[in-house]
């Protein structure tokens, strides 16, 4: 999945690459994530934990990778 958001801590738009039953490396932010994985906004770090109510909010776009 790539999930495209906007932080909102900082307001910065970034996206990124989380593996589906797999680890995969998120070019934007730098961590190996599952889709379940938290991660963290890249300019100021916020943490961002899938499935919550502040991911739901934050999220612009998913977009599934075949």
């Amino acid at each position: 999945m790539i999930y495209k958001m906007n932080c909102t801590n900082c307001g910065s738009r970034f996206e990124h690459m989380a593996g589906i039953g797999f680890a995969c490396v998120c070019r934007d932010c730098g961590e190996g994530a599952e889709e379940s994985a938290p991660f963290f906004c890249p300019v100021c770090n916020k943490k961002y934990i899938p499935e919550s109510e502040e991911f739901n909010a934050s999220l612009v776009e998913a977009i599934a990778m075949i």
